[in-house]
């Protein structure tokens, strides 16, 4: 390698270093500076119990953080079954021809579509067309619109970067394609497999215009709904965070501000928390996994 050729790689690689570091920079910053803000709520045990008052001060969450964990496992129920099942048929059995480009352009397309158009289509399909109300199940559905495109890319991408020597070898000792897929490429395939759960639940964490027409129907949830029914009414975190910072009066909630800075706050713990852990269990599952 040259002289130059040696300075241009030292270059490309500084710059990348450089990029790594501002944008571990802007992480940092921001969830300290929620912290900060939303510390005086974070440390309010009746935040975390009471439910939410659109007319007076004193707002707590409590059942908009069972929402939000209540909604996030419904729509993984959905979305992480449906997304392997299109991933594995995508990946294994698809192949090549203008049915399979068809279905691609389609996924593709549903996953640039923008959450708030998704969010109408639920509201036609899963509340109106049904003769319903807004529930938790029609918003875990319409997550599952909004989530399924990636999580279908995802899981067909990591059984695609396995070798095909796993393929082959399978085969070789008589297993079957779908034991192959089962025993083999999916238990190899599980850290990628994991990551892209993450990711998809922590699009949930986060959406609040799908929720605000299939969920809530831009009503705060009573605090009646600590229920285990689908069908009840709810909103989440990030709905309360909106509705709170864009709609209640400063003269009759005060601490309007304060309520909604608390609320981002506990949405970073909420989200970091979830990473941390997803994470372990994931590293637990493949270590269990290997040793079968």
């Amino acid at each position: 390698m040259t002289r130059r050729l040696r300075i241009q790689d030292r270059i490309a690689i500084g710059a990348l270093r450089g990029m790594v570091v501002v944008l571990l920079a802007l992480l940092v910053w921001m969830v300290v500076f929620l912290l900060v803000q939303g510390w005086s709520e974070l440390t309010r045990l009746a935040f975390y119990s009471s439910p939410p008052n659109i007319a007076g001060p004193g707002s707590g969450v409590g059942p908009q953080l069972f929402n939000t964990v209540y909604v996030l496992v419904l729509s993984m129920l959905f979305t992480v079954p449906l997304g392997l099942a299109g991933g594995i048929y995508f990946a294994e059995y698809a192949g090549t021809g203008r049915f399979t480009n068809l279905l691609r352009r389609a996924s593709e397309t549903l996953a640039t579509l923008p959450s708030i158009v998704v969010g109408l289509f639920g509201y036609a399909l899963f509340v109106q067309a049904t003769h319903s109300h807004p529930s938790r199940l029609a918003a875990a559905l319409s997550l599952t619109v909004i989530n399924l495109p990636y999580m279908v890319r995802v899981s067909e991408d990591a059984l695609r970067a396995l070798p095909e020597g796993l393929r082959e070898g399978s085969l070789a000792l008589g297993a079957t394609r779908s034991q192959t897929i089962a025993r083999v490429l999916l238990p190899a395939a599980m850290p990628a497999l994991i990551t892209g759960v993450i990711l998809a639940a922590g699009r949930v964490f986060g959406e609040a215009a799908a929720i605000l027409f299939t969920g809530s129907n831009f009503a705060l949830t009573a605090h009646s709904n600590y229920s285990l029914s689908p069908l009840d009414s709810g909103d989440t975190l990030a709905v309360d965070l909106y509705v709170f910072r864009t709609q209640a009066e400063p003269s009759a909630v005060p601490d309007a501000r304060q309520y909604a800075d608390g609320v981002a706050a506990l949405l970073i713990v909420v989200v970091l928390l979830f990473n941390v852990g997803a994470r372990a269990l994931g590293r637990v599952a493949v270590r269990r996994g290997r040793h079968k």
